[in-house]
């Protein structure tokens, strides 16, 4: 069922991209939407909602998740901080007309 899972996060994150999510946005949301989606159907079929996870759970994929964006924007200096206001650029001009 991992497998499975993997296919569905590489689809929710095409689909993510390519309909111009910014890609702040698009990889860790796809993964939390994955995480959430293996989570209810461990529950749902197994009764446990660690059961469709190759090591540990949700929470631990959450806060491993959370730990590896806090290293990545922890440092004010860093480029990958552009992001995030250039991908809401397009969004804030959208929604201000």
């Amino acid at each position: 069922m991992e497998l499975f899972f993997l296919l569905i996060l590489i689809l929710i994150m095409a689909t993510a991209l390519g309909s111009g999510y910014p890609v702040a946005f698009a990889l860790p949301g796809s993964a939390i939407i994955t995480i959430v989606i293996a989570a209810i159907s461990g529950y749902a079929f197994e009764g446990d909602v660690s059961s469709y996870f190759h090591s540990g759970g949700p929470s631990e994929w959450i806060s491993a998740g959370v730990l590896n964006l806090r290293g990545v924007y922890w440092e004010v200096e860093r480029d990958t901080l552009i992001a995030i206001p250039f991908g809401l650029l397009p969004w804030l001009s959208f929604f201000s007309h």
